[in-house]
């Protein structure tokens, strides 16, 4: 710790004390952080302890309560960190992507594999609260998704405008559509969440029957010149 220079030795500024616990407290709330996401991820948010938790990172239930309200609160954080990442991510690579439409949409599924092949820690995360999320908490956790359910819809509505889409369907109503039809496509993934599937599994299966049905909804609703975009 430095000293300050205008008190005598021995004394210490003010301000680096504050900036010293302030310093701590990060510490301490990462350390929090890090065992909860593994805690909620093997464990889903109903058969997760506070307990654990706090033995896993070795500190106090009085702590954890320092930061975070109660367990739900610090249930949402992990969730929010971890669609924080993934959209931040993702995000750079919708400014990427390039070449025909079947190249786009195939690295922008590579992508989203790719991050949670790097980021681990949050793939249960992900996968219990896109797939099975709390019902007292689903609203909550609808908000904290929405960056990037609106990334995801942004890059669909590039893919089409820029395909070709036929005139006879409406853009706004083929989004709406799109949504509709991909909550009920998550809800097929449910049960295999809930039963116990391994996130990868799950999450893997997930990625390749969505890219799939993205095929074939854009072969129904782009020209016939699609061929020449490469779909």
């Amino acid at each position: 710790m430095l000293l300050s220079e205008n008190r005598p030795t021995g004394q210490f500024s003010e301000d680096v004390i504050i900036m010293d616990r302030s310093e701590k407290g990060a510490i301490s709330k990462q350390r929090i952080l890090i065992s909860a996401m593994s805690e909620f991820a093997n464990n889903g948010y109903e058969g997760a302890s506070l307990n654990n938790i706090c033995s896993q990172s070795n500190i106090s239930k009085g702590l954890i309560y320092h930061y975070f309200s109660d367990k739900e609160a610090l249930y949402l954080s992990c969730v929010e960190i971890c669609f924080n990442q993934l959209t931040d991510f993702l995000g750079h690579t919708a400014k990427t992507l390039s070449g025909t439409i079947l190249e786009k949409l195939t690295a922008w599924f590579d992508a989203r594999l790719a991050f949670f092949a790097q980021n681990q820690l949050y793939l249960g995360i992900f996968s219990s609260a896109l797939l099975s999320p709390p019902a007292e908490l689903s609203g909550k956790i609808a908000e904290l998704r929405a960056p990037f359910d609106e990334l995801n819809i942004s890059v669909l509505k590039n893919l089409l405008t820029s395909g070709g889409i036929r005139p006879c369907f409406d853009l706004d109503a083929v989004i709406l559509g799109f949504r509709m039809y991909m909550d009920f496509f998550n809800l097929r993934f449910r049960d295999a969440v809930i039963s116990g599937a391994s996130p990868q599994q799950v999450l893997g299966e997930h990625e390749k029957l969505c890219r799939t049905q993205v095929y074939i909804m854009l072969h129904g609703l782009l020209q016939d010149d699609r061929e020449e975009s490469g779909i």
